[in-house]
């Protein structure tokens, strides 16, 4: 991490952060979360659940008060190097690719991230 100027953990929960930033407010839910396990557990975690169940249901959760406030501090750290992490392995399936999408949309640079998702902004 000593490329960047700040590494923010967006999960729920961590237990040694050492010198990242815990940010849980960008990070979903336990009851989505536990959604997302009962979906994989049960072999229905794809696309298709991604994108009409965890998608509409995280963008509900980052509107609210904490989450907004988190995003406009990050959005305020233009210029900075700012690496968001997480324990997934497919950002295509994984909340920092719609975190990456609302700052994309936002006109912020977002870097290492397989694609445009700008459409999590809308």
């Amino acid at each position: 991490f000593a490329a960047y100027d700040e590494v923010w953990a967006i999960v729920r929960s961590l237990k040694n952060h050492g010198k990242m930033k815990h940010v849980p407010e960008l990070s979903p839910s336990w009851a989505l979360f536990k959604k997302y396990l009962q979906l994989r557990d049960t072999g229905k975690w794809n696309a298709d659940a991604f994108r009409s169940i965890y998608v509409p249901t995280f963008l509900k959760e980052m509107s609210g008060i904490e989450p907004k406030r988190k995003l406009s501090e990050l959005a305020d750290r233009q210029g900075k190097r700012i690496c968001l992490v997480c324990f997934c392995q497919d950002e295509t399936l994984c909340h920092r690719s719609i975190i990456a999408g609302i700052l994309q949309y936002a006109g912020i640079h977002v870097q290492g991230v397989k694609g445009d998702y700008s459409k999590y902004g809308r």
